[in-house]
């Protein structure tokens, strides 16, 4: 009983802090955006704030000349923004976006520079200690990008098979996400009765948490109990020829790791993709359809020349979004695949790095690993966005 209630008070405390800071946050700056006017608020903010700066800094164990420095440049920056660009209107938004902006500030910038510094050093289990003792790591310039190309992260596999493999992977999933979700989005789109009750089953798999899907799935492609190899030995029960074909148990995790995680994660993909899609076609006028009927227009032209179209603006940004997702899925496969060990046939670029970092220890390699990924789905965004930008330019042209 005590170790709950001391659980809640240090939840509690935590919540006190945030608060604390973020009144602290807002006064700070509402000080500088409401009085930015004033003639003395450059001298009062510098002596006020950095006193204050220096408490904190001291506190936290943070106080140092650099740290000052930034501060200083900090306050000046505030100051020429609250007296030449704000000037003391609509301030508000401001206000209350800042405690978030520094929220990801904290927990995304800060760790995406730290690794781009760590794909620069070396650091390991043998240079770890160093790190520790001495806060430096042996500098080695581009090595580590090099060995992420020439140095298999695992043992099976190198980084351009896996590069294959994580295509193939992603280039599926999207495929079957996609078709699965716009077939069943016009089957859901043409329901007259219990459109909500079946909206509501198709969205089960994707609300349910991941780790529960996966693990129940994953029971269902056991080489014995599981119901796939159930169902296939009834099936040559009742048809005894389909075994002269060579019809018979698969054993799915061992044999075919990645065809497993494939159908798995189609199957976790298709609802999202579903309930996007018939989104879109919800949003597209009836009277396109109507006046393609009085036309004359067969099902399939109007699919072809009112629907697809119309959908594109919708379904491009969902494609690129799932690309992102599933090309950095590890879930399905660390689940299905025996978590940070298993087998390394259904293994990605993601579930490499993984290894790397936390089975082999290699983390300068996974920082410098990690960048090539990003660079990657950088890139396959950028692309992604062009060609969406270029099709809409050549539709408004024509």
């Amino acid at each position: 009983m005590n170790d709950i209630i001391f659980s809640l008070l240090q939840v509690f405390g935590f919540v006190a802090l945030i608060a604390v800071s973020v009144g602290i946050i807002e006064l700070y700056l509402w000080s500088h955006f409401r009085y930015h006017d004033k003639n003395s608020i450059f001298f009062t903010s510098v002596f006020s704030f950095t006193f204050l700066a220096l408490l904190f800094m001291n506190i936290g164990g943070l106080l140092s000349i650099k740290n000052f420095v930034i501060f200083m440049f900090w306050e000046i920056f505030l100051i020429y923004t609250s007296k030449k660009l704000i000037k003391g209107k609509n301030y508000l938004p401001y206000l209350l976006a800042a405690p978030a902006f520094l929220g990801l500030l904290a927990l995304l910038l800060y760790p995406f520079l730290f690794q781009i510094y760590l794909s620069f050093h070396d650091l390991k289990l043998t240079t770890i200690m160093q790190w520790k003792q001495l806060g430096t790591i042996p500098f080695v310039g581009l090595k580590q990008y090099i060995s992420v190309f020439t140095v298999p992260p695992l043992a099976e596999a190198g980084f351009f098979k896996l590069l294959f493999r994580t295509l193939l992977w992603t280039f599926v999933n999207i495929f079957f996400h996609v078709l699965g979700g716009f077939i069943l989005a016009l089957l859901l789109s043409e329901l007259k009765i219990f459109r909500g009750i079946y909206r509501t089953l198709l969205v089960v798999p994707w609300a349910m948490p991941q780790v529960v899907a996966v693990l129940a799935l994953r029971g269902e492609f056991h080489s014995q109990y599981g119901f796939i190899n159930v169902m296939i030995k009834k099936a040559i029960e009742s048809f005894p020829w389909l075994a002269s074909i060579g019809v018979g148990p698969v054993n799915w995790l061992s044999d075919y790791p990645l065809l497993t995680c494939i159908l798995i994660n189609v199957w976790l993909g298709i609802p999202f993709m579903t309930v996007i899609i018939l989104g879109g076609l919800q949003s597209i006028s009836k009277s396109y359809y109507d006046a393609a009927s009085i036309d004359g227009a067969t099902y399939f032209q109007k699919l072809k020349y009112i629907t697809l179209p119309l959908i594109k603006p919708v379904l491009m940004p969902a494609v690129t979004l799932g690309t992102v997702w599933t090309f950095n899925n590890i879930n399905v496969i660390y689940l299905v695949t025996g978590q940070s060990g298993g087998t390394e046939q259904a293994d990605i670029l993601v579930s490499a790095l993984y290894k790397a970092a936390f089975t082999y220890n290699r983390y300068s390699y996974s920082a410098a690993f990690a960048m090539v990924i990003f660079l990657i789905l950088f890139m396959i965004s950028i692309s992604y966005s062009k060609m969406f930008e270029e099709k809409n330019t050549d539709k408004g042209a024509a």
